[in-house]
């Protein structure tokens, strides 16, 4: 997909994240935001989202101007009558309630349209995938989310076309970026970047960056570069238009380690202000910097500190505590030789660690089974 055939995101769509920037302690008093954010209300007549914004921000309400765009907003809608258009009235009339950010009335329309049996599976999947919409634009509500996406595959199983399959590829990704599911999300916008047409959720850029991001931290480092090589269109977005997350994807690819830091640090500016990762990102950051010590310390058997800690551009002393947490927290597979001033692994090298990780982990899943056995044992009479 070449960037200049970007399909257009509904202006609308952009409002949410600047109001959920200004929730946010360090921008509540930001003015630009402020006039941003109210005069994409007006332009929109977004009646509705105005006493929401007022509500949730504590702003003067502005009763004038709420009654002007309330009765722009009856005249609008008073207009759709039934046609011999291609797209249906009640779409048109649910694409204007979503516009205008009118969360209650959209809700019922779209789950009513769900549940209209009449209905053709593509029609009511589009249902669907405004619940989702809605969902997203008004504070990123996961939980309902959740619930349109499995809403969404059951019917796609029943019949939905290519169309309708594709797009729920990109709402599903993003859903799984909210759930921390980055595994799952790097492989659905591998899938769905290049054939990309869901524009009425969230523009070309920010799915191009939401896919960098997840395959970052989901991919290994031999398949990284690859499946990203393979997405003509997002090695032109990361040349053009994201060289941050280029340089993040590079240097780890490289094993530049302090230019990975480097870039981590910009993506955490920008992660923290993002309605989706910011319930994650310093779970999202702190995965990062210890994918990044598995990669390094996995090829040998001892390092020493000062060496690791010149190779990520920091001090010993932040080292030493970094690994000291994650090897407790058994994140990482080694140990940290006081007297020596070293980094022991103690698994040996590659395979070997990693085979050393999984009968940890089976380990303590299989003592958990074990426990849930029993209690079920107790209950049940054999």
């Amino acid at each position: 997909m070449e960037l200049s055939a970007e399909g257009k995101t509904p202006e609308y769509m952009a409002l949410a994240g600047i109001k959920f920037k200004l929730s946010l302690p360090e921008f509540k008093d930001n003015i630009q935001l402020k006039e941003q954010l109210l005069n994409g209300i007006k332009a929109g007549h977004m009646a509705p989202y105005y006493k929401e914004v007022c509500n949730d921000l504590g702003w003067t309400f502005d009763q004038k101007l709420y009654d002007d765009m309330t009765k722009e907003n009856q005249d609008r809608l008073s207009k759709f009558e039934e046609d011999d258009s291609e797209t249906p009235v009640w779409q048109d009339r649910l694409d204007y309630l979503c516009s205008v950010g009118d969360k209650e009335t959209a809700t019922a329309l779209a789950t009513s349209k769900y549940e209209d049996s009449t209905l053709t599976t593509n029609r009511r999947l589009d249902a669907i995938f405004a619940l989702f919409r809605i969902a997203y634009f008004h504070g990123c509500n996961v939980k309902e989310m959740g619930k349109a996406i499995n809403k969404a595959h059951e019917l796609v199983d029943k019949g939905g076309d290519w169309r309708s399959r594709n797009k729920l590829k990109a709402y599903e990704a993003i859903y799984c970026l909210a759930v921390r599911d980055y595994s799952h999300a790097a492989e659905l916008f591998i899938d769905c970047v290049s054939t990309f047409e869901s524009y009425e959720l969230v523009d070309f850029g920010t799915i191009i960056q939401y896919c960098v991001l997840a395959c970052a931290l989901a991919l290994e480092r031999h398949a990284l570069q690859s499946a990203l090589r393979r997405q003509g269109a997002a090695v032109q977005a990361l040349r053009s238009r994201f060289p941050e997350l280029r340089e993040l994807v590079e240097s780890l690819h490289e094993c530049r380690y302090a230019d990975f830091l480097k870039s981590l640090a910009w993506v955490e500016t920008q992660i923290c202000v993002d309605p989706v990762f910011h319930p994650h990102y310093q779970h999202y950051v702190r995965e990062a910097r210890i994918k990044a010590y598995v990669q390094l310390l996995r090829a040998y058997r001892s390092l020493s500190l000062d060496n690791i800690a010149d190779t990520f551009g920091v001090t010993r002393e932040f080292i030493e505590e970094e690994i000291s947490t994650f090897t407790a927290a058994g994140r990482l597979q080694c140990r940290i030789d006081a007297v020596a001033g070293c980094v022991v692994t103690g698994a040996g090298r590659g395979a070997d660690a990693d085979r050393s990780q999984l009968y940890q982990a089976t380990i303590r899943e299989g003592d958990l089974l074990l426990n849930r056995v029993k209690k079920l044992a107790s209950v049940i009479n054999f």
